[in-house]
């Protein structure tokens, strides 16, 4: 498992009095909460962030962070949420671009936040807002021993190195791009309700829409062919059947602690085999490209990877990967695979990866 924590600081030059909690300042204009939070509820916290709100004027800032994967930031104001962000698509966000005028930027600070909160790499994306911020977020009361690494100073140093990089691979200067070839609404199924096996048919779906009344009727076998949906009939979906795809390993085996580590297995193309890389938080493996890239998800983005462990391309995507079948990408959007009700929102889409030096 990755890194879960929660930090509370108050954007103020002194240390507040008699609130039941002890705050000290490593960074200037900032003073965080050194209680300790590790055996207390999740939702402890962000209670006192809340409870300091109401005793001082000042903003608090809330950070959490799940499994070095998901983040939040909360500022409080007078016991209110005031602004919020969350990489949780189902948590909503508020007033977000208010976030730089309550701490000391101007408004064309708010593109800059834009940009940081974009970031797919959680780890890269927390160093990029204490930048921002000037705070260390990921404090925890062992670092009391090393004061020096708790000291933060507001600046653009790694951003604009982000900046750099992320105009390098992506938008127009990236050598590959999607192009959307289909969409429509629906979901994608392994199998129907109720099965208990951990198992799939290679690139076939079960394809519609359900209900709580629904006898499956609706729900049509198919077979991801790239460009689109062939119809197959059950028997056939339910012939060959094999263990899921992250659960048998046919691709890479995968070691989430200490690190986000993969190694490549036989089964990929030559140039991966048997190599290491250490992702990022929130960067999964999925699957190769006719031309053997490495397609890598991350947060609603695809990341493009050549044998040189070099990230070449990242593309943004609606939805989550389904499949990879040659150069095309399924998608789904509404909770495939996980929640059987009808959702109207729900969609499926196509996109095919285009090497633009290949035009």
């Amino acid at each position: 498992m990755g890194t879960t924590l929660s930090s509370v600081h108050i954007y103020s030059n002194e240390t507040p009095l008699e609130l039941g909690f002890a705050f000290r300042s490593f960074s200037p204009n900032w003073q965080t909460c050194i209680d300790d939070f590790s055996e207390r509820d999740p939702e402890y916290p962000f209670r006192v962030a809340k409870h300091v709100s109401k005793e001082i004027s000042e903003p608090i800032l809330y950070f959490s962070e799940f499994d070095s994967e998901m983040i939040e930031l909360c500022v409080f104001l007078q016991g209110k949420i005031v602004a919020r962000f969350s990489d949780d698509e189902f948590v909503s966000n508020k007033k977000i671009y208010d976030i730089p005028a309550l701490f000391g930027y101007e408004d064309g600070h708010k593109r800059q936040l834009s940009s940081i909160l974009g970031c797919s790499d959680t780890e890269l994306k927390i160093q990029l807002l204490e930048e921002f911020f000037g705070v260390c977020l990921e404090f925890v009361p062992e670092l009391l021993d090393e004061l020096e690494s708790l000291c933060r100073e507001r600046g653009e140093e790694i951003y604009q190195c982000y900046r750099e990089e992320e105009k390098r691979i992506t938008g127009k200067a990236a050598p590959f791009e999607l192009k959307k070839i289909k969409e429509c609404s629906g979901k994608l199924f392994y199998d129907y309700f109720g099965r208990m096996q951990r198992d799939i048919k290679p690139h076939c779906f079960l394809m519609g829409y359900t209900d709580i009344n629904d006898t499956n009727k609706s729900l049509i076998p198919v077979r991801f062919v790239g460009n689109g949906f062939e119809t197959i009939s059950l028997e056939e979906f339910r012939k060959g059947r094999q263990k899921e795809r992250f659960s048998d390993g046919h691709l890479f085996e995968k070691d989430y602690y200490p690190l986000n580590k993969v190694i490549f297995k036989d089964a990929c193309p030559e140039e991966f085999r048997s190599k290491m890389i250490v992702l990022p938080g929130g960067y999964y493996p999925y699957g190769f490209t006719d031309d053997g890239l490495l397609i890598i998800e991350a947060d609603r983005k695809i990341c493009i990877m050549d044998h040189t462990m070099r990230i070449i391309a990242r593309l943004s995507i609606k939805g989550n990967i389904a499949d990879i079948f040659g150069d095309y990408l399924l998608t789904t959007t509404g909770d495939s695979f996980c929640g059987y009700c009808y959702d109207p929102k729900a969609k499926i889409y196509i996109y095919k990866i285009i090497n633009k030096k290949k035009i």
